[in-house]
Formats: structure tokens, sequence, C-alpha cells
């Protein structure tokens, strides 16, 4: 009996599962490079496959353990229907993950996860067989475990450790990373079958017309009578790692407004595929140029930017097409959130770095070069985004990003916060952030005028952007030419373009106590910040257009009678829609103040928690925001 006690890794069945696992290390490594590899297109986290490569040689050694000891004369295979069990289980869960990914029409990951089935179903057959024959050993007198006389007390010792330690160390390491990734699977399902993709995804071009991939395009208002009317088209632009459905109520309110609407997503987020990395922020707003033509928008444009989507929208008119931009609204828009709270901070590093950020400008040609401002903050934040890719294929994510309160519209809640849980939204992040939260910012740096640079400096400002170009709604004349009725105080400031800057006040209020902080150290640092927030919004209405109007969002909102805070965009946005239509379209028509306001009161610090009025204005020129009667919130 002990004759034929030998190992059938050899055999037909062993050598399948042999090569199988060496096919799941390899490509496990080949993803671990592949998924930090510039310069190309990217259509899929990457991690996701290699994890289930990983999973996949996990059971391919579990399997040749088992096969191994099949029949070997100096191995004993413990736990035989705990083995089974895992075999089982293993292959359920392989089931799971092809049922799960193949709804959602990820073929890659399903082919990978069917692959599991051939070393789990080994290990349940031949731990089967091996049962089945220790149990014909004990009815035959046969020890269950008798070392060959050649072997040593040392080398029995190990081998019956390691056929101890061996099950229960990749038993936990296998089911629970197959675990995770059927989770993930199913619940990306489950999202996929709850929740419709709203919009197209239109193809488009990038590394200079060699790859393509598709941006998702989501429209609301227009409709065949709205191409025929020629009416603007707000185009919304989202802030750093929010997907387009987090401007929804929004583009509902321009819709519901008259005035049709579309959100882009860029790439990675929401809809859109990952694009090409490493991302060059002038490409992305030339792919967005393209999809919107593509759509296709043949309409005029009102570019919406929240957060960084308004830089966004500044690059885009420096880099893609202002011709066919007839207004801009930048809401709570900073040209780089993270200097300018170093800057406030009175970091002379930071001034340091900024220099050579200015010194090292972009170029419209060449790759835009990686700078840091901040080296240690940059590479921890890109760490963390990188890590959250990485893990994002086992669900780990999903408990992130739980908590809107008070999202509008209420009914695509769950499917907002299902783009917070794909595979690809932290990788959208890791990529736009480039290695540094400098990259959007940097890209608009070739495009400062002299002039600007000059008028910025002058005001001691340590950021730079360029003023809107002049041949801004070239494309759509009639709306967008207006006479000025005094000559502009910032004479480098040529473009007429109606510009509407909207902030909440939130951000400029220093009373510490609004803002829950009792820490005397942490009280100077947000004083420093709100100061700088407030004189950011100022320079912006001063430089960008000579037709720029500032509103500062405070006091109750009629949509919902509460007080208007950082998240007006998503919780208030029928409210500001009708608020930037009226401001907008009074700043294209005339030179006149807002239709209905009346000056009351100024003040040139940061505003108070308590200030009730609705909006405050300031128009173009003036260093101060106005205050006005709450009429413009309707």
């Amino acid at each position: 009996m002990w004759y034929f006690r030998k190992h059938t890794v050899v055999s037909v069945p062993g050598l399948i599962v042999l090569a199988l696992t060496l096919s799941f290390g390899i490509a496990f490594f080949a993803y671990v490079g592949v998924a930090n590899k510039r310069n190309r297109l990217v259509k899929h986290n990457e991690f996701l496959y290699m994890w289930e490569a990983f999973i996949g040689a996990t059971l391919g050694l579990q399997a040749l353990f088992v096969v191994s000891a099949y029949r070997a004369s100096n191995r004993y295979l413990y736990w035989t229907l705990a083995w089974i069990a895992y075999g089982i289980v293993m292959c359920v869960l392989a089931l799971c993950v092809v049922g799960g990914y193949g709804a959602t029409k990820d073929a890659g990951a399903a082919v990978w996860a069917v692959l599991w089935v051939v070393p789990a179903a080994a290990i349940s057959v031949y731990a089967a067989k091996a049962r089945r024959g220790y149990a014909v050993d004990r009815v035959m007198g046969i020890p269950e475990f008798r070392p060959r006389l050649s072997d040593s007390r040392g080398s029995v010792l190990c081998m019956v450790a390691l056929d101890t330690a061996f099950p229960w160390v990749t038993w936990l390491i296998g089911v629970f990373f197959a675990l995770l990734v059927a989770i993930q699977a199913l619940a990306l399902a489950n999202d996929h079958r709850l929740y419709d993709r709203p919009g197209r995804l239109v193809p488009v071009q990038t590394n200079g017309g060699e790859d393509w991939y598709d941006m998702h395009v989501w429209c609301a208002g227009y409709d065949a009578e709205a191409q025929k009317s020629n009416r603007p088209v707000f185009v919304l632009l989202p802030d750093f790692g929010m997907p387009s459905t987090s401007m929804q109520g929004l583009m509902q309110g321009f819709a519901n407004a008259g005035h049709p609407a579309c959100i882009v997503d860029r790439p990675g987020y929401g809809w859109s595929e990952p694009g090409y990395w490493m991302q060059d922020p002038r490409d992305v707003v030339q792919s967005i140029n393209q999809a919107l033509d593509k759509y296709p928008i043949a309409n005029p444009l009102v570019l919406v930017g929240w957060g960084e989507g308004g830089v966004w929208s500044q690059l885009y008119m420096q880099a893609a097409d202002a011709t066919r931009v007839i207004g801009m609204v930048l809401l709570d828009t900073f040209p780089n959130l993270e200097i300018l709270q170093t800057f406030a901070l009175n970091r002379t590093t930071t001034l340091q770095n900024l220099r050579q950020l200015r010194s090292l400008g972009a170029s419209r040609t060449d790759p835009v070069p990686v700078v840091n401002f901040d080296g240690p903050l940059e590479r921890s934040v890109s760490r963390m985004f990188s890590d959250w890719r990485a893990v994002s294929p086992l669900a780990l994510h999903r408990a992130r990003n739980a908590d809107w309160p008070g999202f509008q519209p209420a009914e695509s809640l769950g499917m907002h916060k299902s783009r917070f849980r794909d595979n690809l939204h932290y990788q959208a992040k890791y990529f736009e952030y480039g290695g540094t939260g400098a990259r959007l910012y940097q890209s608009l740096l070739d495009y400062v005028s002299p002039s600007i640079e000059s008028v910025l400096v002058y005001h001691h400002w340590p950021l730079r952007w360029p003023a809107l170009p002049t041949n801004a709604g070239s494309a759509f004349t009639p709306l967008t030419r207006r006479q000025q009725s005094s000559a502009p105080v910032v004479t480098a400031v040529t473009s007429n373009l109606p510009v509407v800057i909207i902030a909440s006040s939130a951000q400029f209020n220093s009373d510490c106590s609004a803002h829950g902080i009792s820490d005397s150290e942490e009280c100077t640092k947000w004083q420093a910040f709100a100061w700088f927030y407030y004189r950011q919004q100022i320079e912006y209405q001063q430089t960008l257009s000579q037709n720029a109007a500032l509103l500062a969002c405070v006091g109750e909102v009629d949509e919902d009678k509460r007080k208007c805070d950082v998240d007006f965009v998503w919780q208030r946005p029928e409210w500001l829609a009708k608020v930037v239509v009226k401001q907008l379209f009074s700043q294209a028509s005339s030179s006149e103040s807002t239709s209905g306001s009346k000056p009351t009161s100024s003040s040139a610090k940061p505003t108070s928690s308590s200030e009730s009025a609705a909006v405050s204005e300031s128009k173009a020129g003036s260093a101060e925001p106005t205050s006005v009667e709450p009429t413009a919130s309707v």
C-alpha cells in the first residue's frame, strides 16, 4: 500500500493545476507592473485583475499541496473535510464574482474568476479521495502517518508543521480576499441593476489622436427645440473627486428654469472611462470640448465650475475653445486650495516653491513638468489615493463618502453614492491629482500675461491665473458684447465676458465659535484661511473680466430656510440655479447693477455669522462686496 503513495503532481491534473498556478503568479506580478505604468491608455482598474490573480495563485498553491499530499509516503493531509468545504466555498465565491462582473459587462474580471474553479475543484476532489483512502487504511490497520526510514527527525517535524500551518494560513487568506472581491462584484451588479446610466458615452481622442476612450455627458432640457432656439447651454464641471451626480440637482434647476444644462464627467469619474495616464490637464479640457462637439452641442456655452471645476473652466477658456463660451460661473473656486492654505500659514518654503512653479510654467506643446510646492504633503496625499485605488476592488471603500445630509434631488442619493463605490473612483482621484495637487494650477501659468502678472504682484498676491481671453464668446457676439459705462479699474483686463463668482460666506467667517473651533492655535489658522479665502474671490473678481460680479451666499435660503453653507451646490440647487440665471443674464444685457438691488452697506472684512442677507454682490472694479436685499434668492 505504501508503494503506491507517491506524488501525483506529475499527473495530468497535477500538471494542469501547476500550469494554471504559474499563470496566476506571472499575471499577478504583470498586473502590479502594469497598474503603475505610465504613458498609456487606461480602461480599467488593473488592481482588480491583480487581486484575482493573487487569489488564483493562492488556490493553485493549495491545490498543489492537496494533490501532492494525496498519495505521498511521508505526508498526511489533515482536515480533509475542511479542505472539501473550502474548495466548495471558493467555487461558490468564484461563481459570485463571475455573475457580478458578468452583469456589469467586465469580461476580463469574469474570465479570471472562472479560472478559480479549476484549482478549487481540484482541492475538493483530491481531499475527498484522500479522506476515502485514509478510511480504507484505517480498516486495513495501516497507520495514518508513518515516516520513512530515510527521513530525519527534523525533516519529519518540518513536514508535520507544514501540513498543520499551511492550511490555516492559506484558508484565511483565500477566503478573506475572495469574499471581499465577491462582495464588491455583487454590490456593483446590484448598483448596475438599480441605476441605469443616464446621459450618453461619447468617444473622444487623446494622446495626439492615437487613442480613444469614452467620456460621459449628461444633459437635461437639451431637446430638439433647445437646439433650434440656440439657447445657451450651461455646462457643469464638478469639484475634484466629484462625479456628475453631485451637480444633478443644479443641472435640473437650470432645466426647470428653461435653460438646457449638461454635466461632463472628467476621466474616471461617474461613467467616464479613465482615459490617458498620466493626464495632461490641457488634454482633458480638449477632450471635454470634443465630447460637447460630438454629443453634439452647437449652442453657446456657459461654463459653471464648482470648486476645482472652476479652474478646469478657466483652463478650458485658454486651451480649448473660448469662442463658444458666452459666460462663466465660479462656485467656491480657488486656483489651488492647498497652496493658498500653506501660504496663509506663512511658510517660507512655500514662497520658494511657488517661484519654482512660475519659472517652470506649463508649455503649450510639452507635457507639464511635475513640480511639488509641498513635497511631503503631496506625496502623502498621492499615496493615500494610490492605496485606496489598490483596495477599491476589495470593497473596503464602500463605507466612505456615506453622509450627504440634505442632498438634492433626494431620490438620486443612492445613485450618487454608488459612483463613489465603483472600482474607478479613487483611481480617477489618483490620476487627476497626478502626484502633485499643483498640476492643474500649473497648467494655467503659461497663459498668464505680463500685465496680469504685474497686477497680482502689485496686490502682493501669491497665486497666478490668466485673465479670460478677449475672443471669448466671439462665435456668438450679440449676447456677449456690451459697452462699458466707465473705464475698467484694472486696465490689464480686456475681456467683457459675464462672470459670476459665488462663494459661501461661511468660508469668509472668521468667528471661530461659529465653526466650532475652541483651540486658540486652530482658531488663528482658520482666521488666516478665512481672510485669504475672501481676498482670493476679490482678486478673481478684479482680474478675470471687466464684467465680473462677486456674490456671497449668506443667511437663509428660500429653498429650505436654512443657512447657506459650503454645501449649497448640492443642498440648494434650485435656488442656486435661479440666482445664477438672474445675475448672469442681467450682466450680459446691461452694464447696470443687478435688477432690483439696493445697496445698503459694505464691509472690507470677512463676514460675520450674524449677517442675514441671502446674497451680497460686488461688481468689477470694487474691492468690497455690497450687501443687497434678499430678492436675489427668488
